[in-house]
């Protein structure tokens, strides 16, 4: 388990967040890339790698769209998962430009793939997928079928792909910014938590980075401890590393969306603590531990997708990466299930202002960082 009590570089205050804002750089314009790096060791979480995406990839001529195909993720969609909320957005936007929709729900890796090839062919077409499982197949299709242009939901794009595959990516940094900041608001103890998957993988390394310094932000020296399950795919290692923080004195924490996630969910509210979750509404897709749940920071995958749909429709050229933040409604607060604390609103309507103000995101994506615990802590 790693303490930090101080607050990270990226943030000492709402005028230095909005300093970091407006120079476009810093924590906010964090996204993983393909292998990120470990940060150097130390208390809090730091600085890492940065990649570059192409600043501009050719966009379509300017044509009907005719077809949009949601291959979803093996499972989905259901309400409020992230092939749900795509749906959702995929029929709005089919209904501004006058586009037929399919929803293709395949049930295992081979039939997904398959799937994607079929969906290809269809004239003046989207196909749409969700997370990184469709990756490959995209890439394989892609090529030979230039016309089509391909979404991907959540999934960093290699530089070396067709210019018709373009990821539609979320600030995990920003979203954990918001979480830490609530979590700080909501704890009595002075100490929160949050419980990763892989230390100095991505998603973790990103919401790490945010939840750390959106704590710090509204409490200097506020205590902010990590632990991880080592694994995405282990409820009881998340349940193992959840009661560790909870014994530790975290009485707010943070897990990420999986099930080792939704394993630290439950050990923590069994053991009192308060919750903050992030990607999907944690009151819909976890209704256990809803009597725990403080808020959900949600990825708005109708959002994005809608956005991409109509752009394409329009004729509008798409980059090879679109960012997602709270700016331009990519990245969100659920509902409150919770009583806020005397004086919590003004202070997260200012914090939210700060980065709807922070530098406009282009159709490019900018360059992007990311930022992890310290390696030398141990789950």
């Amino acid at each position: 388990m790693n303490r930090s009590r101080t607050p990270t570089p990226a943030v000492t205050g709402l005028l230095s967040a909005a300093a970091l804002l407006v120079a476009g750089c810093g924590l906010f314009s964090s996204q993983p890339g393909q292998t990120p790096a470990p940060s150097p060791s130390g208390d809090s979480p730091s600085a890492g790698v940065s990649i570059s995406t192409e600043t501009a990839t050719p966009g379509p001529t300017r044509q009907l769209v005719k077809s949009i195909t949601l291959v979803a993720s093996i499972g989905e969609p259901k309400n409020w998962t992230p092939a749900g909320l795509t749906w959702n957005g995929i029929e709005s936007a089919a209904a501004r430009v006058g586009a037929t929709t399919t929803l293709v729900q395949p049930i295992s890796n081979a039939e997904l793939d398959g799937a994607i090839d079929k969906a290809a062919v269809a004239e003046a077409g989207i196909v749409v997928t969700v997370g990184p499982a469709a990756a490959g197949a995209v890439l394989a299709v892609a090529g030979t079928h230039p016309t089509t242009q391909f979404f991907e939901l959540d999934v960093v794009v290699p530089q070396s792909a067709p210019a018709n595959v373009h990821g539609l990516v979320f600030d995990e940094a920003e979203a954990g910014y918001l979480a830490g900041f609530v979590a700080a608001s909501f704890s009595s103890s002075g100490t929160v938590g949050m419980v990763g998957d892989v230390q100095g993988e991505a998603p973790t390394t990103n919401y790490a980075a945010g939840f750390g310094s959106g704590a710090t932000q509204l409490k200097p020296g506020f205590a902010v401890d990590f632990a991880y399950a080592g694994t995405p795919d282990s409820p009881d290692k998340g349940r193992t590393a959840a009661a560790g923080l909870v014994k530790a004195g975290s009485d707010v924490i943070l897990a990420m969306p999986s099930l080792s996630g939704i394993g630290a969910f439950r050990e923590a509210c069994a053991g009192k603590a308060r919750l903050v979750a992030v990607d999907a509404d944690a009151w819909q897709t976890v209704p256990d531990i809803q009597a725990c749940l403080i808020v959900s920071v949600m990825k708005r995958y109708d959002v994005a997708v809608s956005a991409a749909i109509v752009a394409v429709a329009g004729g509008r050229a798409v980059s090879r990466e679109s960012m997602n933040d709270v700016a331009n409604g990519g990245i969100a607060l659920s509902d409150f299930h919770a009583d806020v604390p005397a004086g919590f609103t003004p202070k997260l309507d200012t914090v939210v202002a700060t980065l709807k103000g922070g530098p406009p995101r282009s159709t490019a994506a900018p360059s992007t960082a990311g930022a992890s615990p310290s390696a030398s802590a141990a789950p």
